[in-house]
């Protein structure tokens, strides 16, 4: 059945055969998971790393259907960084294409960026309610520092936000 339940208690049934090293057995987890889920980023990651691990034999995904997975997956899921590292390291260490590896790495950092920002802004909200002054303008003054190096605007949110606690003193 198709719960979220189910589909947890696979992944963890997939970890744990990856890491006792059957790693046909996960991939055929995986791919079970993917018959109920076809979609989800985070299955087509781990079917790409485990068909990169499989010894090619007949009936073997190969390696070009691991790349096509870390595509779909960076497609699917693009506010996170996870599958453009992923891809970045399949450029770089199957493809020996250090250029376009570098072009995943760089696009993953500024989405790593982005998320950090993010999470620091929340907690200095948090913190800002809390009377914790002094840690929310850290959070703040790092992620205007993450702002100023991603080349974007945003900044002017930042700075609204260290002028209104900076007010509440």
């Amino acid at each position: 059945m198709k719960t979220i339940a189910s589909f947890k208690k696979g992944v963890v049934k997939a970890r744990k055969l990856w890491q006792a090293e059957k790693h046909s057995q996960a991939l055929a987890e995986v791919d079970r998971l993917l018959a109920d889920w076809p979609q989800n980023p985070q299955l087509l990651v781990m079917r790409a790393d485990l068909i990169r691990l499989q010894d090619r034999a007949e009936g073997v995904p190969g390696l070009d259907e691991a790349k096509e997975n870390l595509e779909l997956a960076a497609t699917l899921d693009d506010e996170s960084p996870a599958a453009l590292i992923e891809l970045g390291y399949f450029c770089y260490a199957i493809e020996d294409d250090a250029a376009k590896a570098a072009e995943h790495f760089q696009e993953a950092v500024g989405l790593a960026r982005q998320l950090l920002k993010d999470a620091l802004l929340g907690r200095a909200k948090a913190l800002g309610e809390l009377n914790r002054n002094t840690e929310a303008l850290a959070c703040l003054a790092e992620a205007y520092s993450l702002t100023s190096r991603n080349g974007k605007s945003g900044g002017d949110e930042i700075l609204e936000q260290l002028w209104d606690l900076q007010k509440a003193d």
